[in-house]
């Protein structure tokens, strides 16, 4: 009888042991958040084989995406298990991240840089949240002293070196602040947080005048002085030199045109043609000089040559270009008639390379000119210049 009790005592025990060996085996209690878990070692641990990382994701999915999303600090240490830096059963209130890896860690990494005073803020001060409740703002964890009046980006002007008293230099504003800009308060500008991007045009603080141009005022004026304004031609020079470069604003930009201003002579220049439309003007005038000619004859059928070439333009075309002829008759027949009289069209004896002496071929009349007749000039036979020498 005393032999059975022993026996069923010890049956007894063997279960209860059985129960709860696990938890016996445990180095310590586990952390509050991990209460649940307590006595139910196979939600992490493998039998003898540590914790895979993949037991860990289970639970704290908002790291899983993160991670798989390629977000945040835990993504770029992917390749690390998390009980290299995480651990547990250091009681209730014990660390669930090892010091090392607080020692070690590069906040850097998070996208979240600590500079100035955030260097030197203990890791509770800042995460009183869940990780991935965590947002980069300042908001998060100071008070907007402004109350929105100056808009939600507060490192548009507050550096981490101070809060209260290091605000963003003048030497870091995007916008000058020298000139008419000296003097100006915060608030002048940036009421209720307007103009804090990256870029801000003057028309957002400045009346635009000049007939409504949308054009940015900083192409013609300077913040060290409105006036006189100052605008860089640049890509314009070569098509516009000479002077178009000191030519009143106004003379090319009527009425403060400047988005349609013409980049063709005939634009400005209608008005100053003296003679009938023959196209675009730079067909023979150039922008440095409105009275030297750069036409080419030659795409009209008439070649320039010989003393032609040191002919000015109006000495051929006073006023007049189409329907001007073409024959030498029309312009020097008058010198013709009273050099020799009419023998006709003056290409047979006479070039554009001078007009004398004469190329005429006298063979071609029956009578060439050989021996000392070769070398005798005309007027030694044609003493006479009448017409009909042919027939003398």
């Amino acid at each position: 009888m005393h032999r059975g009790r022993l026996a069923l005592l010890a049956l007894l025990l063997v279960g209860l042991m059985a129960g709860s060996w696990r938890t016996m085996m445990a180095p310590g209690h586990t952390n509050r958040a991990h209460a649940s878990f307590a006595g139910s070692c196979d939600n992490c641990h493998l039998v003898f084989d540590g914790v895979p990382d993949e037991r860990c994701l289970n639970c704290h999915l908002a790291i899983a995406n993160r991670e798989f999303d390629g977000r945040g600090f835990h993504a770029t240490v992917a390749d690390q298990a998390c009980i290299d830096c995480h651990t547990d059963h250091g009681g209730p209130d014990g660390p669930l991240t090892r010091k090392s890896a607080l020692a070690d860690f590069d906040h850097g990494l998070s996208g979240f840089g600590l500079e100035g005073r955030h260097s030197t803020l203990r890791c509770e001060s800042c995460h009183r949240a869940p990780l991935e409740a965590m947002q980069p703002e300042c908001g998060e964890c100071h008070e907007d002293a402004h109350t929105s009046a100056l808009g939600p980006d507060c490192v548009a002007c507050h550096v981490a070196q101070g809060w209260r008293r290091q605000l963003k230099t003048l030497e870091a504003h995007v916008i000058e602040t020298t000139g008419g800009h000296e003097g100006l308060a915060c608030e002048d500008c940036h009421l209720h947080g307007e103009n804090l991007d990256a870029s801000v045009v003057c028309a957002n603080c400045h009346d635009q005048s000049h007939g409504g141009t949308q054009s940015d005022c900083a192409l013609c004026h300077q913040v060290s002085g409105f006036a006189p304004a100052e605008f860089n031609h640049g890509p314009c020079t070569c098509s516009f030199p000479g002077k178009h470069q000191t030519v009143e604003c106004l003379a090319c930009h009527e009425n403060f045109s400047f988005t349609d201003t013409p980049t063709l002579c005939s634009g400005c220049h209608t008005k100053d043609r003296p003679h009938e439309p023959l196209g675009e003007c730079s067909r023979c005038h150039t922008a440095l000089s409105w009275s030297d000619g750069r036409f080419d004859h030659d795409s009209i059928r008439f070649k320039i040559r010989g003393a032609h070439l040191s002919v000015s333009c109006d000495a051929c075309h006073e006023t007049q270009f189409r329907g001007v002829p073409k024959a030498c008759a029309g312009c020097h027949q008058e010198m013709g008639d009273e050099a020799h009289g009419d023998f006709g069209r003056c290409e047979p004896c006479h070039t554009t390379a001078g007009f004398s002496p004469s190329r005429f071929d006298h063979g071609s009349v029956g009578f060439p000119l050989t021996g000392r007749h070769a070398n005798a000039p005309c007027q030694s036979c044609h003493a006479e210049k009448v017409e009909g020498y042919e027939g003398r």
